[in-house]
């Protein structure tokens, strides 16, 4: 093992050749170690010779059936090179991963060096694999999917970015940052491919003005009924060929998603339910569940519509209510049977608890919510609501202590934004009821500084200036 601080060599065509050479021999002997070694030698006077990358890939599994164990030691593995260049770095990342050939955090590793290399071809050949490794694991994690599409968009290759983003989307399909996202880098690739961003001036680009009109309109066609059915189409095609693999599904789920229709979303959940019936993955349960929560959020939106052009409409509003109550008490079970097969995720326990807090169960929220407090992302809007729950119990003292918690956990809470609005005149309001009427009285100030007609903050500042000069 090379152990110097950077390693010098001679790079260029032909310059590993040598240790190619004996790594082939060696690893028709069954010596497996010493060919790793000598493929990592190799690489690194030819970190871009595909082929060779391809040889060391097929020896490592064949390492792997031979009963060939993960680097390993008391401190963890230790790195090949001690170097701290991309190249090195990348290599050190293959190295561990020939002994550890399903290792995801090594896939990754070695891509996210292979692209600060600028070693595009790499990123291009392996990228794949590392897609295909993270969609078959277990729990898929929808951030190393978004970590690959980083590495194809530094590569310029757009296109293969997108297939990551939906692939992630897949798994979070109610993140509209990430069908914006795939809707960008398409936007991108058919720029690319039109010639935009391969000149200075955008109109210099116009020299071939028909294809580009020509490519703008098939990108155009993303937004037609036509397109979404074809996309199906091309999906079904591929997902029928091998229907448990992880990445035709969930091509077919976005593309079925896509179409919003009542017979699209109900195709998705067929085919996800026969995915967990046959892999009993319980991630493919989960995403039935976002479809039908999907499913409710737009018939419930289009019901409001209808209410809203006939607002007279007494059976109509009752229709409304009692839809609304039926896609909350659907939300509950469903959060609740997360939490039983996930019961340390701390943003599930936030989207749980933030259901019972809807369904007007405070008591049961607020075990929950204690525990959604450990969410980064949900921190603030789970101590909000769990003041709020308290309030609920008459637990006022805790409701007070809990908000204040809130506000100092909310970056934005001096800008008078909704969240903060919120946050601040619950606060008041706690602060009311355990008799701090002054405390009070400032937050309502502030509030109404802030927005005039928010809830009844106005109504209850002018209360309290009242009660204090009757005093």
């Amino acid at each position: 093992m090379v152990k110097s601080q950077e390693t010098v060599v001679t790079e260029g065509p032909g310059k590993g050749k040598s240790f190619f050479d004996r790594a082939k021999t060696v690893a028709d002997t069954g010596n497996y170690d010493y060919a790793l070694d000598m493929y990592v030698q190799g690489l690194l006077r030819e970190p871009e010779n595909i082929d060779e990358h391809k040889a060391l890939r097929d020896v490592s599994l064949r390492r792997k059936v031979s009963g060939g164990k993960p680097a390993g030691g008391f401190l963890g593995a230790k790195p090949y090179f001690s170097g701290k260049s991309p190249k090195e770095q990348m290599l050190n990342a293959e190295y561990l991963l020939a002994k550890d050939p399903g290792n995801i955090s090594h896939m990754l590793n070695m891509m996210k060096h292979a692209a600060l290399a600028g070693y595009r071809e790499v990123v291009m050949w392996f990228g794949p694999v590392v897609l295909q490794g993270i969609g078959t694991g277990k729990t898929p994690n929808p951030r190393q999917f978004l970590e690959m599409a980083d590495y194809f968009e530094q590569m310029e290759n757009f296109a293969k970015a997108g297939e990551a983003v939906q692939l992630a989307y897949a798994l979070t399909p109610n993140d509209p940052s990430l069908d914006q996202r795939i809707k960008d880098l398409g936007t991108r690739e058919t720029l690319k491919r039109g010639g935009y961003e391969a000149v200075p001036d955008f109109k210099e680009s116009l020299a071939n003005k028909d294809e580009t009109k020509e490519l703008l309109q098939k990108d155009a066609l993303n937004k037609t009924e036509e397109f979404r059915i074809k996309m199906v189409e091309d999906a079904r095609e591929e997902w029928e060929e091998n229907p448990l693999d992880a990445q035709n599904i969930a091509k077919l789920i976005k593309a079925l998603l896509d179409v919003e229709s009542d017979e699209s979303d109900q195709e998705a959940i067929d085919v996800l339910e026969r995915a967990h019936k046959e892999t009993r993955t319980y991630r493919y349960k989960l995403l039935q569940g976002d479809v039908r929560i999907r499913k409710f959020r737009r018939d419930l939106r289009d019901l409001n519509d209808q209410l809203k052009a006939h607002p007279d409409d007494k059976d109509l509003a009752k229709r409304v209510v009692e839809f609304d109550a039926q896609k909350l008490a659907f939300e509950v079970d469903e959060f609740a049977e997360r939490m039983k097969n996930f019961p340390s995720d701390a943003n599930i326990a936030y989207e749980y608890g933030l259901r019972l807090y809807r369904a007007h169960r405070s008591e049961e929220a607020i075990g929950v919510l204690q525990q959604a407090q450990a969410s980064p992302k949900h921190r603030a809007d789970a101590l909000q609501l769990l003041g709020r729950a308290f309030l609920d119990q008459g637990m006022h003292l805790e409701a007070v202590e809990t908000l204040q918690r809130a506000i100092e956990s909310y970056e934005s809470a001096s800008t008078g934004d909704s969240r903060s609005k919120e946050m601040h005149y619950w606060l008041a309001r706690a602060y009311e009821l355990t008799g701090q009427g002054p405390e009070a009285e400032k937050i309502y100030s502030r509030i109404t500084q802030w927005d005039f007609n928010f809830r009844d903050a106005r109504q209850r500042l002018a209360d309290l200036r009242k009660q204090r000069a009757n005093v």
